[in-house]
């Protein structure tokens, strides 16, 4: 018999979603209890009549050695609260505590209120902290986490604050302990921080300001972020308004007033003070990225390990305080300037001067918080950088001739410097003299776009508006700081990898426990090949360009930079210079100094002052010192580094044409070594006596090697190698038209040549053969269509006559030839005046010619007289002259004896 199935019960919802119920009870309640036992078991040891608590922060540098400490107190002026202004009170509550005089040390409404705007915004977008909480966590809460926990305990010890103390009481605590800046605790000090007087003294529109700071001293410090400051100031007063303190009349003049920031002097002198106050700025940023009250600085008890390097940054001092590294400033106001020097290797700043003089403290460190011009010395950041980059070699070659570009409204038209136009220069030339014309050229190549995001990935602050070619030059919207500057180049000198630089790599709390670790990113900007091509290029410009003065003995690369006065009314007539610069760097260290007037205006600005001068010493000076007694270094070179010999006029492999003083050795990448052979040298056969193209009558002809440059130039300005071009004009003295428009020639018309016209060679003075009469036809042509060649039948050339005739005609008698040179204080430019004695008669013309280093005879005139003044000489250089002398009725010429002058330096 089977037994009978057990009846299943019915699931009673109702009792299982109570059952839960009571679970969850349980359990919420006995984590609220060990939670507000945590509380209460983590206080603080807090006296309710002892506000202040601050402990001091220890700065050391890259050894671990101490270098200075940090106090709150060092910076905290007690007042009372009748020597604060009412505005000033009336500004803080309206901003920080609107409901201060209500509530009893914490407002529930605004802790609401800031949940539910935090809640929609997804984000913490407002606090609900008052006044009194602030006060609590200022005065006995050592650790700066944000927390419920310690927002609870703040609650609980301002309600304690609110049982012991009035009103004014607090206000008059808060205000004496807040933080409002690195250093600088309480509104007195503030005051004096950011507008040189007694808080006392504050108006309506400063409170306002100084009310506003509060909430993010890094963020709202009106010296530094004054657009944002200005915003929070009128929130202030606007809050003001809303809660009765003021008119709004009254707000709106507070916010038109024009408002000056300046710190009253101090009396104290502190070690490294511009590098401390670098660090400061670095360490308040760093923390509160972090979630950690800057204020933790001047009280928290930290330990901030920085890059300073002691040896380095005694040298920049030592080299600062001596005026004599200087030029001479105006009898009101001295030249400043500022340096950096950092590790490019790890971009550690290993040391800095913010100016010549340290008279404020936290005030305008200008090594940092510049913002300069940086003239030629962005040229390897924004042009050859990037243009290495896509595959432009060093020796690639840009015509330097006048040029301009359209612009939105007049042209752009650069200009070089020193007002000389080399004409075709490689990129190497071009940077080691600091041509502009070049530069510009080079970024309309390569692209604007290209130029300005290289700068960017160097850390430069380049803006929208830098896109144009004046960014070649250094124009930009606002400018740069040595500090950028020296990171920039620091990716160079670091293998094309680019680093931050930072003065900060650790912090840590009183117990030693990491709160910050500091280690920058490394971005790769370029190919470490073209670091090395941009590295070599610069140590041109120190070995023999514009920087010399930046010699140490060891390798070294750089670039030098100087900024013009603005293109304005006020400064027309003056010449000088508003910023000068020295970037360079050796395989261990990279350094930039800036130089030139905080203000620039016409009784203010740099006379002759450049950056290869007085800042590339000064650079020279603090390097030499730094690398003292360490092994000499090369800058590594990587693999796939080329050298070959190319022509310097073309940038191609050497032509059989390419003379000998045009070959120069080169540095490539395999991808940019060239594979054509130059095709600017052309032949052309010439007049030996006057230097023009050969008539067929010229009885001195010579096959000449010219320069094929392009043909964009006119007028009367000429590049400095148009004296390697071929004569454009036949012979005036032996058969040439003599206008310069058309010329005569005699031309070949052997059905042979086709339609290539050939000159015919026609037999001169011992001379027989050539080509036979019926071939040959006189005619004129334009100087583009005149040929440059000879007959080439075999037929058709010319031998020399075997015996000569007892009768033959001699030439007429030399010249003898004198030459002195004219120059001196009385004299602008130098001169030659040549003069020479002629023995015979009447019916003569003398041509003089001319050779200089490496070039061939030319001639410069053809005269009556036995005298002749040169005026085309340049200081520095070696001329040869000689006089030939010409039968006008034989048409045979002799020379003379050649003078040799050599002119100069000046």
């Amino acid at each position: 018999m089977t037994s009978p199935k057990k009846r299943k019960r019915k699931l009673n919802v109702f009792r299982v979603f109570l059952l839960i119920f009571l679970v969850l009870a349980v359990t919420l309640a006995g984590a609220g209890v060990g939670f507000a036992i945590g509380i209460i078991r983590t206080m603080p040891d807090w006296q309710p009549d002892k506000l202040q608590l601050a402990m001091t922060t220890f700065i050391y540098d890259k050894n671990g050695q101490l270098v200075e400490e940090l106090h709150g107190e060092q910076n905290r002026i007690v007042v009372p609260l009748e020597k604060i202004p009412k505005d000033l009170q009336n500004a803080v509550v309206a901003i920080e505590d609107a409901r201060f005089y209500q509530h009893h040390g914490i407002d529930l409404k605004a802790i609401f209120r800031a949940l539910w705007i935090n809640l929609r915004s997804g984000g913490i977008r407002e606090g609900g902290s008052t006044i009194t909480q602030q006060l609590a966590k200022n005065a006995f809460i050592e650790n700066p986490e944000r927390t419920l926990r310690r927002k609870i305990q703040e609650a609980i010890m301002a309600i304690e604050l609110e049982r012991m103390y009035t009103k004014e009481e607090i206000l008059e605590n808060y205000l004496n302990i807040v933080y409002l800046g690195p250093g600088t605790y309480g509104v007195e000090a503030a005051s004096r921080l950011y507008f040189g007087k007694s808080v006392s003294d504050l108006n309506l529109a400063e409170a306002a300001m100084l009310a506003g700071i509060i909430q993010s001293p890094a963020n709202y410090d009106p010296r530094h972020h004054e657009e944002a400051a200005k915003t929070r100031q009128e929130q202030v007063l606007d809050n003001m308004v809303k809660y009765g303190y003021i008119t709004p009349e009254q707000a709106e003049k507070a916010k038109a007033e024009k408002l000056e920031y300046h710190e009253a002097p101090q009396t104290k002198t502190e070690k490294y003070p511009y590098f401390i106050d670098a660090v400061i700025d670095e360490a308040g940023r760093l923390l509160e990225s972090q979630g950690i009250d800057a204020a933790e600085l001047f009280r928290g008890g930290l330990k901030i390990y920085t890059t300073l390097d002691p040896k380095i940054q005694t040298e920049i001092e030592k080299v600062y305080a001596d005026k004599n590294n200087f030029p001479a400033g105006s009898p009101d106001r001295q030249i400043e300037s500022a340096m950096v020097v950092l590790d490019p290797h790890t971009g550690e700043v290993r040391g800095l001067v913010g100016g010549r003089d340290y008279t404020t403290k936290r005030g305008f460190n200008r090594a940092i918080q510049a913002a300069r011009q940086p003239g030629s010395t962005i040229k390897p950041l924004v042009v050859y950088g990037p243009a290495l980059e896509k595959g432009y070699p060093p020796a690639f070659v840009i015509d330097d001739v006048p040029v301009s570009f359209p612009g939105a409204s007049k042209p752009f038209t650069p200009v070089n410097y020193d007002g000389r136009y080399r004409g075709l220069i490689s990129m190497r030339e071009a940077i080691r003299w600091s041509v502009n014309i070049p530069a510009v050229k080079m970024l309309n190549t390569i692209g604007i776009e290209t130029g300005y995001e290289f700068g960017r990935r160097l850390g430069l602050p380049l803006k929208p508006e830098d896109k144009n070619l004046s960014l070649a030059l250094g124009g930009l919207t606002t400018g740069v700081s040595p500090l950028q500057m020296a990171g920039a180049y620091g990716a160079f000198a670091n293998q094309g990898i680019y680093i931050a630089p930072h003065f900060v790599t650790r912090i840590t709390d009183r117990n030693d426990r990491d709160l910050i670790v500091n280690k920058p990113q490394r971005q790769e900007v370029m190919s470490e090949q073209v670091a090395y091509l941009m590295t070599d290029m610069l140590e041109t410009v120190v070995r023999s360009g514009t920087g010399t003065n930046a010699q140490i003995g060891r390798p070294a690369a750089g670039k030098t930079g100087t900024t013009s006065l603005p293109d304005t009314p006020e400064y027309r007539g003056l010449k000088g210079e508003k910023d000068a610069w020295f970037v360079g760097y050796t395989p261990e260290l990279v350094a930039a100094v800036w130089m030139g007037y905080d203000q620039t205006d016409p009784k203010h600005y740099l006379k002759n002052v450049a950056g290869g001068g007085y800042p590339a010493l000064i650079w020279k000076k603090v390097i030499s010192a730094a690398l003292k007694d360490q092994p000499v270094q090369d800058f590594p070179r990587p693999a796939g580094i080329i050298y070959a010999d190319v022509d310097a006029k073309s940038g191609l492999l050497p032509s059989e044409l390419t003379p000998k003083e045009f070959i120069v050795k080169e540095i490539f990448t395999q991808n940019m070594l060239p594979t054509k052979v130059s095709d600017v040298w052309v032949q052309a056969q010439v007049c030996v006596t006057t230097g023009q193209l050969a008539s067929p009558n010229c009885p001195d002809v010579k096959t000449g090697v010219f320069l094929k440059r392009p043909d964009n130039y006119s007028g009367s300005i000429k590049p400095e190698d148009a004296y390697l071009e071929a004569p454009t004009v036949v012979c005036t003295l032996h058969g040439g038209a003599g206008n310069g428009k058309q010329g005569l020639v005699s031309i070949c018309t052997d059905p042979r040549h086709g339609a290539e016209l050939f000159l015919a060679n026609i037999p001169k003075k011992g001379e027989e053969g050539g080509c036979p009469p019926q071939y040959v036809k006189q005619v004129e042509l334009p100087p583009e269509k005149i040929p440059t060649r000879y007959c080439n039948l075999p037929d058709h050339q010319l031998t020399k006559k075997t015996s000569g005739s007892a009768n033959e005609e001699t030439g007429p008698p030399a010249p003898s030839l004198t030459a002195r040179l004219e120059v001196g204080p009385n004299v602008s430019e130098p001169k030659v005046v040549l003069q020479w004695e002629f023995p015979a008669g009447e019916g003569y013309l003398f041509s003089i010619e001319r050779s200089s280093q490496g070039t061939g005879r030319r001639s410069l005139a053809i005269v009556r007289d036995t005298t002749y003044t040169d005026t085309g000489v340049k200081p520095g250089f070696t001329y040869r002259y000689r006089v030939i002398a010409l039968d006008e009725k034989s048409n045979l010429s002799t020379p003379s004896n050649e003078v040799t002058i050599a002119i100069p330096k000046k």
